[in-house]
């Protein structure tokens, strides 16, 4: 019974590790910059 615990054991750590090693990591999103929006007057000569 202890030989098919230990294969079990070992085996899932054998798949836990193929699907770890193929997992991609993140995309990176760039940083957004900043709005600016020139003041604009109310009052106007136009």
């Amino acid at each position: 019974m202890s030989k098919v615990a230990l294969l079990a054991a070992v085996s899932a750590v054998l798949v836990l590790g193929a699907c770890e090693k193929h997992k991609r990591p993140a995309p990176m999103e760039p940083i957004a910059a900043p709005i600016y929006v020139e003041p604009v007057s109310s009052k106007s000569k136009y």
